[in-house]
């Protein structure tokens, strides 16, 4: 008897020496590995297993059910040497592979849904329906009736977890650190000059999306604004094109040309047939745009044309000087 009890001592021992060994054994690993949501312990063990990741996945799981702390889904890239132990922890960690998501001055919602959907982090119908949301911008203390403007031109740093939610909060964040600190500039302003004693943030965050979308060159920013102010102070229509073409766009009725037909959308962006801003702003835009909006170029402008050769605007004071502009420069 205390044969047998020695012998299976041993055995134990063994056991749990090689054990100790391979959970500890550090490999050579170069490999990306996806961890569904909503995968057991168990199950991501298999998966880990499989892929060549670890040696053992019942040991992996005895270790997982030891320490017993949420293992999270996404994907993870292993590059060096690991352990078992190390794979656990990243893993309980949510040490997932950050990718680079970029919002371009000039993205709309609608354009930020599709490159969501197309580089696979996620559905466009369920970014639009929480950003669309109005209820959702009240919950972060926002106005406006959707985050249309609010998500900074960047780069993010995102993983493949990403909701809705988690990204309109980092987008929120960048756009809180950057963006909310020219509120008090621009609120406490007298643009008497321009357009009316004072304006709201909301109110300059809309022009600065019509500038970005008017044009890209820098220097020219200020003027933008001052046609726009110029046009809301004289109680003129903007007639600004890509506010109709966001209306269309939220009809899922743009096919890339604007027709005149198009330009009597029934619309409250539609600025050919309402005066005023649109209600909300039309896409993101730039530090610049917004600090056109702050320092606008004090002019008599009233119209502009693109130019023939496409690197910027010709600007004029009075509607004759604009055919004028508009018939050389808009020659075939």
């Amino acid at each position: 008897m205390k044969k047998v009890l020695l012998t299976l001592l041993l055995t134990l021992l063994t056991l749990s020496v090689f054990s100790t060994f391979l959970i500890f054994k550090k490999q050579s690993l170069n490999k990306e590995v996806l961890i569904p949501k909503g995968a057991s312990s168990f199950q991501i063990a298999e998966i880990l297993e499989k892929e060549g990741v670890i040696p053992n996945k019942y040991l992996f799981f005895l270790y997982a059910k030891l320490h017993n702390k949420t293992l999270k889904a996404g994907v993870y890239e292993f590059k060096g040497q690991y352990s078992t132990v190390d794979i656990y922890q990243k893993i309980a960690n949510g040490e997932v592979k950050l990718k680079l998501f970029t919002i371009i001055p000039g993205d709309n919602l609608l354009d930020i849904a599709e490159k969501l959907e197309k580089e696979k982090i996620l559905k466009k119908e369920d970014f639009i329906k929480f950003v669309f949301n109005k209820e959702n911008v009240r919950k972060y203390g926002l106005v406006g009736d959707s985050f249309e403007g609010y998500f900074p031109p960047e780069s993010y740093r995102i993983d493949e977890n990403e909701t809705a939610q988690t990204l309109t909060e980092k987008f929120l964040d960048i756009f809180k650190k950057r963006y909310l600190p020219f509120k008090t500039i621009i609120e406490s302003k007298d643009y008497s000059d321009f357009y009316k004693p004072k304006i709201s943030f909301y109110e300059a965050m809309i022009i600065a999306s019509l500038i970005e979308k008017e044009t890209f060159v820098e220097k020219e920013k200020p003027l933008i604004a001052s046609v726009i102010f110029n046009r809301l102070k004289s109680g003129m229509k903007l007639d600004i094109d890509p506010t109709v073409i966001y209306a269309l766009r939220l009809k899922n009725a743009y096919n890339g040309k604007l027709t005149k037909e198009d330009l009597k959308i029934d619309s409250p962006f539609n600025t050919y047939k309402n005066k005023g801003l649109p209600p909300t702003p039309i896409c993101s835009f730039s530090l610049s745009s917004l600090q056109a909006v702050i320092n606008p170029a004090k002019t008599n402008y009233f119209y502009y044309v693109l130019s023939k050769d496409k690197n910027g605007h010709v600007f004029s004071e009075s509607y004759q000087e604009h055919l004028k502009n508009v018939k050389e420069n808009l020659k075939d």
